[in-house]
């Protein structure tokens, strides 16, 4: 009697790593496994395939994991697994002895078309071979790289600012990098408008709805394509976001951090390396950035952090002090202290009936603080600004404003030729689509959404075009009456600081440097007496901001030692 044995059932697996490899890899890896399984007398019952992934990232693959799911399925479709070799499966030692432990207690052999059955001997020594040679790639690649980067090439990934450099004849260069106009005037806006106190987050609402493109619209990231808060500030330690990098300053710092596979979450990790094993060269072709303002830049991160760790957090999260980073509505806010308790005074009213009082006499009671008569804000600021005028009048304190009022002409120069450079960009951008939807309307191709994004266009034109004469380059010619503007500023330099937009700007400084202005009441005097616990002369002899009706916009001029507000 003659007995017939059902074929073994076989599942193929195929993988390529990357784009740059031949998709069609995948079809050759399956055609050279059915034709090992007809050799065999197999029957092949499923294709498991992973397209343009590494076999050293996560497990996380589509088709692996479905793999594994048939693996461990109680009614299994195959008695085989067979791909091209071991490494096709995994590079990764730890997930290639996982799925070898998982088909071993589902009784599925491992087979591969270089090398046959594959036993746990044998997927032991794949994996001690796969991990070496994982090891050597990655000394190998580092050293690559780095041997670019010392020779002033770029050590790879896309940088927003930039675009790839190309020889005499246009052709790209590998490793090369060339300042993209337009990009490398969005970067200076960013920095202009964070040096002039815009927050983070304002800037990334201004660009957003502008429609600029964020760095990560090209790149191969899942991304919004939306600007975010820490796309533009990032990480200063490490050197992330678009106010840390220093290549804007002509500066590449490379091997900055390592970057692993965290092995709980597979998921790329960055580690800040020591700083002796960075690597820094000088590219002054590639600044964007003048110095001036990446120090404005940097000043002005070392106040915030300086700010923020001055308040203890109090909260799971530690987001409790970053409450404290938002702008001040008052020159006085949050200085002010009660002399009988020692609590911060709170403002109440508007206008010039705003009033400072103790908020623990007010919120508490008289067991925890009796207080004393309210100290009318209009009082208090003539108060502490009374001491500096005269300083301010000197000849040399004037002549420092000259100068800073002049920098700032020509810094609003810059700024409004970078905004007529993104502009122009735009309009172009949008009449080469407009040419081409009318390109598709005359061949008949043309539909109602057509005609709708036609209409958009247009209309985005003519916004356009009637913005662009208000971007206009400011004259560096300084105002002839300066001298007598200046004087009158401060005249009315309460006044002038009483504006919300300016107080706040300049009480970030005077934290900075005044621990606090003690009220106490004075009954014989039948006034307030102030008390100053800080250097706040010397740092209103520094600064002094100045909004003048000759120059369009508000301008904050440097004084006294050139610091700013």
């Amino acid at each position: 009697m003659t007995q017939y044995t059902a074929p073994r059932r076989v599942a193929l697996y195929a993988r390529y790593s990357t784009d740059i490899q031949n998709p069609m890899s995948v079809d050759d890896q399956f055609r050279l496994a059915e034709r090992y399984a007809a050799r065999e007398g197999w029957v092949v019952v499923e294709r498991f395939s992973d397209k343009a992934i590494s076999g050293t990232a996560s497990h996380d693959r589509a088709g692996f994991l479905r793999l594994m799911d048939a693996l461990a399925a109680k009614e299994r479709s195959f008695d085989i697994v067979l791909a091209e070799s071991l490494d096709r499966v995994s590079r990764d030692p730890e997930h290639l002895a996982r799925f070898n432990k998982l088909a071993n207690h589902a009784r599925v052999d491992i087979y591969t078309v270089d090398r046959g059955k594959a036993d746990t001997l044998a997927v032991g020594l794949s994996s001690l071979l796969s991990g070496m040679f994982l090891e050597k790639l990655s000394a190998n690649v580092h050293r690559g790289i780095e041997g670019n980067v010392l020779r002033g090439l770029s050590g790879g990934g896309r940088i927003f600012g930039y675009r790839p450099g190309t020889d005499q004849r246009g052709a790209p260069v590998k490793g090369e990098l060339a300042i993209d106009p337009i990009e490398a005037a969005i970067v200076r806006g960013i920095f202009r408008d964070y040096a002039a106190g815009i927050s983070p987050i304002k800037i990334a609402s201004r660009l957003n709805d502008e429609g600029i493109p964020s760095p990560s619209v090209g790149s191969k990231r899942k991304s919004s394509g939306h600007w975010k808060q820490n796309t533009i500030n990032g990480n200063r330690e490490r050197g992330t976001g678009i106010l840390n990098n220093e290549l804007y300053v002509g500066r590449r710092v490379w091997n900055r951090l390592s970057y692993s596979k965290d092995p709980h979450t597979e998921k790329r990790t960055s580690t800040l390396n020591p700083q002796s094993e960075w690597q820094t060269v000088e590219v002054p072709g590639l600044r964007i950035v003048d110095q001036a303002l990446w120090d404005a830049v940097k000043d002005r991160q070392a106040s915030q952090t300086k700010r923020r760790s001055k308040i203890p957090t109090t909260d799971r999260n530690r987001l409790s002090s970053g409450q404290t980073l938002r702008r001040r509505k008052y020159l006085l806010s949050g200085l002010l202290h009660c002399g009988l308790c020692g609590s911060r005074m709170t403002v109440a009213g508007t206008g010039k009936y705003k009033t400072y009082y103790c908020a623990s006499a007010k919120e508490k009671g008289p067991s925890v603080c009796t207080g004393f008569r309210g100290l009318r804000d209009s009082i208090a600021l003539p108060l502490v600004l009374s001491g500096v005028r005269d300083d301010l009048m000197r000849p040399e304190a004037f002549e420092t404003f000259r100068k800073g009022f002049q920098q700032r002409l020509r810094d609003s120069q810059g700024a409004a030729e970078d905004q007529l450079r993104i502009h122009d960009a735009q309009v172009m951008e949008l009449e080469t689509g407009r040419r081409n939807l009318i390109i598709l309307a005359k061949q008949g191709l043309g539909s109602q959404s057509l005609v709708e994004e036609l209409n958009q266009i247009d209309a985005d034109l003519a916004r356009l075009g009637a913005s662009r004469a208000k971007i206009t380059p400011p004259e560096i010619e300084l105002p002839d009456n300066l001298p007598e503007l200046y004087r009158e500023m401060i005249r009315n330099l309460a006044a002038t600081l009483s504006e919300e937009a300016i107080a706040g700007r300049a009480a970030d400084e005077l934290h900075e440097l005044v621990d606090r202005v003690v009220v106490d009441w004075d009954a014989d005097a039948n006034a307030h007496r102030l008390t100053i616990e800080g250097d706040l002369f010397e740092m209103l002899r520094k600064s002094a901001p100045s909004e003048l009706d000759a120059v369009s916009g508000a301008i904050f001029a440097e004084v006294g030692c050139g610091s700013r507000i």
